[in-house]
């Protein structure tokens, strides 16, 4: 108090100089302009192109943590002031932040401080405009939080949505449910903190938005037509390998009367009718009731025996949408038997090599604590298996090529660490490995009178058009081609199908 005491008894003014005079805000001031200078290099490096800032943490640094700190610092800064003007105050000094100024200097600073105002919310609107786009990337949602969201991160990179961001499923469009996303990841980033999240993460997630506002934004359900042809190709695990090869003609099927009559798999969200099921499990796998609302008024009901009609309440029942069936449509865990037989399908493991699908197989599928202890796993697995054979040079070449492959299967299918696999969720995509299409389709689900059944006809959804069992006959596989007949009346051959049925001809 002894400087503030001789300004009192000197009559002095105490200036702006004079409230910066103190720890505080010293310190508040070294630390504006540390991070003020480093968040002016990372967004001129942003902006240049020398960083997009959408790394794991460049983003986080650039737009949060940076202007957090600067921010922080400034208020140190007049929390300091602030202390030194109180205690100024209560002697009776004069403050006087600006000194005496004749009319054009007064004009000059109001000019410079609004200047450095409209500067200041310049850089203010385009860094949290970088920090909304950060918050909503890829590297925000998979690297910032990789502890949490590793497998699933390296899932959606291997997916054939790789190239769909994140929030365009997870959030999807609109202010609402983007404010909705934001205080639920607060909640998760304060369990992440806490480290108090449980993993693997639950699903099927309850509080996901409907797939109307997400999916089919690009998959519209209402112009889907045709079908489209599926190849299938297993390995047995024998000494030979020996493939089995099926082609499927799967019936996409229509989903609006005005395109096509309503029928193959997408037949469950036409427009012309509504279903609604009944769960009774968190993981929708236990379904005793299903409804079908027609547009006319018609209501179709469906149970599994014994089940109570009367029990049934509105509230429970849940509209059936495309995550009904394609329930992991950008984060798939491949089982052992899957993984490998599409390796071995594209020639990244050799079928030449006797027995190997079974040795890989049996080293994917043990239980290990940690990926390393897998990894050595796997190689000991190979190890073994190259002692107890005697292969060639070419040969031993390829079981290289197939150790880095069964490597690489486990690296980006299995998660110890995260208790993730593909036994840790459900994939209702089909009927193979889990119930899927079987929930409902078991052929036990009959109406009230019993005259009806949800059909177990496979027929409705695909057919077998092409089928081989060997390494030899999978080679030569054939469709079997029918020669084009014209419905009407023979044609001339060397007449061109638009003479006949094309626009110009119409036209006239």
């Amino acid at each position: 108090m002894g400087k503030e005491a001789e300004a009192a008894g000197n009559g002095k003014t105490a200036g702006l100089g004079y409230l910066l005079n103190n720890l505080i805000s010293l310190m508040g001031l070294f630390g504006m302009a540390c991070f003020g200078l480093g968040l002016l290099i990372r967004v001129a490096m942003d902006v240049s192109g020398v960083s997009r800032g959408e790394g794991a943490y460049e983003g986080l640094v650039t737009y949060i943590v940076l202007p957090a700190l600067f921010t922080a610092s400034a208020a140190f800064t007049a929390l300091g002031m602030f202390r030194k003007w109180r205690r100024t105050r209560q002697l009776g000094v004069a403050i006087g932040l600006l000194p005496e100024r004749t009319r054009g200097r007064r004009i000059a600073a109001v000019v410079a401080a609004v200047a450095v105002t409209a500067l200041w919310m310049l850089l203010s609107a385009f860094g949290t405009y970088r920090a909304y786009q950060y918050s909503d990337s890829n590297a925000f949602c998979g690297l910032a939080c990789h502890q949490v969201m590793e497998p699933e991160y390296t899932a959606y990179r291997q997916s054939v949505h790789a190239r769909v961001h994140c929030v365009e499923c997870h959030i999807g469009p609109g202010a609402d449910w983007f404010v909705k996303s934001k205080l639920t990841g607060m909640r998760q980033l304060w369990a992440m903190v806490r480290t108090s999240y449980k993993t693997p993460i639950a699903t099927p997630l309850h509080s996901l938005r409907p797939a109307q506002d997400t999916c089919e934004q690009c998959h519209w359900p209402g112009r889907f037509s045709g079908s489209l042809e599926r190849v299938i190709t297993h390995y047995s695990a024998d000494e030979a390998n020996t493939p089995v090869r099926y082609c499927l003609l799967m019936k996409v099927g229509g989903g609006h009367s005005d395109l096509a009559r309503p029928g193959g798999a997408h037949w469950h969200v036409s427009n012309d009718w509504t279903v609604r099921y009944l769960p009774l499990d968190e993981k929708r796998q236990n379904i005793p009731y299903v409804r079908v609302i027609y547009n006319d008024g018609r209501v179709a009901e469906f149970m599994a025996a014994g089940f109570d009609r009367t029990t049934v309440a509105e509230s429970s029942l849940r509209t059936m949408d495309c995550l009904d069936c394609h329930t992991r449509p950008s984060h798939v865990f491949r089982s052992p038997d899957r993984a490998l037989d599409a390796a071995m399908d594209k020639g990244l493991i050799s079928a030449s090599l006797p027995g190997v699908k079974r040795v890989a197989v049996k080293a994917l599928a043990g239980e290990y604590k940690t990926k390393p202890e897998a990894l050595a796993a796997i190689d000991a697995a190979f190890d073994a298996y190259a002692k107890a054979q005697s292969l060639s040079a070419a040969q031993q070449e390829l079981l290289a090529k197939a150790r880095e492959e069964v490597r690489r299967i486990y690296g980006v299918n299995f998660f110890p660490e995260h208790g993730v696999d593909y036994r840790a969720f459900i994939d209702n995509l089909g009927h193979f490995e889990q119930k899927g299409c079987e929930r409902c389709h078991d052929g036990k689900h009959k109406s009230a009178d019993n005259q009806k059944t949800i059909t177990r006809e496979c027929n409705n959804c695909h057919e077998i058009i092409g089928q081989a069992n060997g390494a030899t006959e999978v080679t030569q596989m054939q469709y079997k081609l029918c020669k084009f007949e014209h419905p009407d009346e023979p044609v001339n051959p060397k007449k061109l199908c638009s003479s006949c049925h094309g626009l110009e001809k119409e036209g006239k």
